[in-house]
């Protein structure tokens, strides 16, 4: 079964998956020089990109504020939110630099599955003879990328782990 973007524009779309398009992230790649990557992709594949760093946006972040509609597909739009500058963003809205994280989520999927499991998982040290391999465990990214991160976090924060605990200095 094909994989159908439906764009959230702000005004609570039913069955909504992604806040960018694929004309929106298309054009967004573009303005990267040094990726290939995308446009060598199908239209199913984008699709796929598309819902998948949606998906993993919204399970990544603590967005500030609260949802507009308790029937709304996706985690934004919401109320209570503002921008670096303080302004308040309106409840009916998705803000630019959300929808370019996503297109930049959705271009660096594309080139890796930030999701998959590291392939030394289990191991700290593999050696064969006089050859020995030790694993780093900080090698792998980050699911959320700091780039990505950096264009949302005036929105709200990363999604803390059950078992951590957030510091704020005061």
């Amino acid at each position: 079964m094909a994989v159908i973007v439906t764009v959230e524009d702000g005004s609570i779309v039913a069955d909504a998956n992604s806040y960018a398009s694929i004309e929106t992230i298309d054009a967004y790649v573009l303005t990267n020089p040094h990726d290939t990557t995308w446009s060598d992709l199908t239209d199913a594949q984008k699709n796929g990109y598309a819902v998948w760093s949606c998906r993993i946006l919204n399970e990544q972040m603590d967005w500030d504020g609260w949802q507009t509609s308790d029937s709304q597909a996706l985690d934004l739009p919401r109320s209570g939110m503002t921008d670096k500058n303080g302004n308040f963003i309106e409840n009916n809205e998705i803000p630019n630099e959300v929808i370019n994280a996503q297109c930049e989520l959705a271009r660096l999927l594309a080139i890796e599955d930030r999701t998959a499991d590291n392939g030394m998982l289990g191991f700290k040290e593999i050696g064969v003879g006089s050859i020995k391999l030790v694993a780093d465990k900080s090698d792998r990214p980050s699911i959320l990328a700091p780039s990505v991160y950096s264009m949302v976090r005036w929105f709200g924060s990363k999604t803390v782990l059950k078992g951590t605990s957030r510091t704020v200095r005061v």
